[in-house]
C-alpha cells in the first residue's frame, strides 16, 4: 500500500496500465484528466476518484497543486467494505465533496501520509490499514448517499436486487452468462431479475453481461499480447467467431481493429 502525495511529476500513471489493487485520487487544488477504461474523467478542486482492481487507466493531463494518491490491496479492506464497493452500480466512482467533508478527508489523508512517511514507528502497517479502511468507509458512505438520492424513486428491494446482481457480475462474468444463471444464484425468477435490473439501471441483464465481458476484452486487447483466440478462451468463449461477432456488435469495431486503433492512440 502506498500514499505518495501528488505534488510531484506523476510516475507510471502517465502510461496506460492496470493493477490488481484499488487506486484513489483526491484533489484538493488543481486539475487532473484521466482515462479510465477508455472513458475520460476530469477531477478538479474537492474531487475524489476511486478505481477498481483490473481497470485500465492513465493520466492525460495533470496540473495538481495539492492532492493525494492512495493505492491499496483489497485485503486491506474487511469483507463488509469490499461488499459495499462491489455493489455500487457504476464502474467509475467519482464525486465532488462538500467543503465540510473535503476538510475531513484532507485531514485524514494528511495524517495517513504522515504515518506512511515514518517507517520506523511501531505498528505502522496496522495503523495504515485501519486508517485506509476508515477513509474508504467515509468515501463509500458519501457516495452511497449520492447513489440513493439518484435512485430515490425505486424501492429499497429493487435497488438491493440490482446491487446484488452487480456484485455477482463483477466476480462471475466469465462463468455466469445468462439471466437464468444469475437469477438462480439470487433465488428469484429470471423475469423478475431482468425486469428489476432494467427498471433501476435502464438496461436488461443481458446488456450488463455483454458490457462486462467486452470491457474486459478491451482491457486485454490493450494491455496484453494475447491473441484474439486466447482472449476469447480466457473469457470463456469456445467459439472465437462468436466472440468476434459479439465484440463487434457491442463496441462497433472488430477486436483486431480495436487493438490496432488503440495502440496508435496510446
Amino acid at each position: 500500500m502506498g500514499v505518495p502525495k501528488l505534488n510531484h511529476p506523476v510516475y507510471e500513471m502517465s502510461q496506460p496500465h492496470r493493477h490488481d489493487f484499488y487506486q484513489c485520487v483526491l484533489v484538493e487544488k488543481g486539475e487532473i484528466v484521466m482515462e479510465v477504461d477508455f472513458e475520460k474523467i476530469r477531477l478538479i478542486d474537492r474531487h475524489v476518484f476511486l478505481s477498481y482492481p483490473g481497470q485500465i487507466h492513465h493520466i492525460v493531463l495533470s496540473h495538481i497543486q495539492r492532492g493525494w494518491f492512495l493505492a491499496f490491496d483489497s485485503a486491506t479492506l474487511d469483507n463488509n467494505l469490499r461488499s459495499i464497493l462491489d455493489q455500487f452500480l457504476t464502474e467509475i466512482m467519482l464525486m465532488q465533496l462538500s467543503q465540510q467533508l473535503s476538510a475531513s478527508f484532507y485531514s485524514l489523508m494528511d495524517h495517513l501520509y504522515q504515518i506512511y512517511a515514518n517507517p520506523g514507528q511501531l505498528y505502522q502497517q496496522q495503523a495504515l490499514q485501519a486508517m485506509t479502511s476508515a477513509f474508504i468507509y467515509q468515501l463509500a458512505s458519501a457516495y452511497l448517499q449520492e447513489e440513493r438520492s439518484a435512485l430515490s424513486r425505486h424501492s429499497v428491494r429493487n435497488i438491493e436486487i440490482s446491487k446484488t446482481f452487480r456484485a455477482l457480475l463483477r466476480h462471475h462474468y466469465k462463468s455466469l452468462r445468462t439471466t437464468s444463471q444469475f437469477a438462480a444464484k439470487m433465488n428469484i425468477t429470471a423475469s423478475h431479475l431482468n425486469d428489476t435490473v432494467k427498471s433501476v439501471t435502464g438496461f436488461p441483464v443481458t446488456y450488463h453481461i455483454q458490457q462486462e465481458l467486452i470491457r474486459e476484452a478491451q482491457r486485454l486487447l490493450c494491455s496484453s499480447d494475447q491473441t484474439i483466440m486466447e482472449i476469447a478462451g480466457a473469457l470463456g468463449f469456445d467459439d472465437t467467431k462468436y466472440f468476434t461477432r459479439l465484440f463487434s456488435k457491442v463496441s462497433g469495431v472488430a477486436p483486431g481493429k480495436y487493438r490496432k486503433d488503440k495502440s496508435q492512440v496510446l
